[in-house]
């Protein structure tokens, strides 16, 4: 428990970030097990689309889970499918 602006928040790291709102803490990307879609995209470069047509080429992947119309790639998983494509 930490006191950050004369409230106490707990605080998950020291290398976690904290938001304008001393109650909610911001997890960074490299620390997460799912990232969306677009978070994705930004974080390895790669477009949106790219990314959909991987996941439509790949049904029985590990590397995603599909929460009704949402997609999430897990992190690490997917981190291990980019390190073995030899092209995209």
């Amino acid at each position: 428990m930490d006191i950050i602006n004369n409230r106490k928040i707990d605080v998950v790291d020291e290398s976690d970030v904290l938001s304008e709102d001393a109650n909610a803490v911001i997890v960074p990307t490299y620390r997460k097990y799912t990232i969306g879609i677009d978070e994705a995209a930004r974080y390895y470069g790669i477009g949106t689309k790219k990314l959909r047509q991987i996941i439509a080429d790949n049904p029985s992947g590990d590397f995603f889970l599909e929460i009704g119309r949402h997609v999430l790639l897990k992190r690490r998983q997917f981190e291990a499918y980019l390190d073995n494509a030899s092209a995209l």
